[in-house]
């Protein structure tokens, strides 16, 4: 008897789904300190002022270890950034962080960060 009601249960699974993913990025948010980013659809930039890893953040928790770091990429300033350092310095966290903070932007979350204003994104490429 289920098959014959698979597909509004299975539509309404996927708003729940939704709601659960919407709150859980609220609730997160309220308790990280996030801000609010500015998303502009006419500017290619990408300004952060001392963001913070999203999971590694909460890990870390009150151990205040992670250093916040600012990024500021533009079409008219710096548009490539070659990230250097020694085994375990952190590299892949910052690029990941800046990464996801882009995509949290995006899709309207609140941001790990003091300041954030990104630019419409259509990829994010990392090597």
């Amino acid at each position: 008897h289920f098959s014959e009601h698979y597909h509004p249960v299975s539509k309404a699974i996927g708003h729940l789904a939704t709601i659960d993913c919407l709150f859980s990025l609220a609730q997160v948010a309220k308790q990280g300190d996030y801000c609010r980013p500015v998303v502009k659809d006419n500017q290619q930039e990408i300004i952060i002022k001392n963001g913070r890893h999203p999971v590694i953040d909460i890990l870390l928790g009150e151990q205040d270890q992670y250093v916040p770091n600012t990024t500021n990429l533009s079409r008219d300033g710096e548009r490539v950034m070659i990230i250097t350092g020694p085994n375990m310095g952190g590299k892949s966290s910052y690029i990941k962080q800046v990464a996801l903070i882009t995509v949290m932007a995006q899709i309207g979350s609140y941001v790990p960060a003091e300041e954030s204003t990104i630019g419409v994104v259509d990829g994010i490429f990392t090597r």
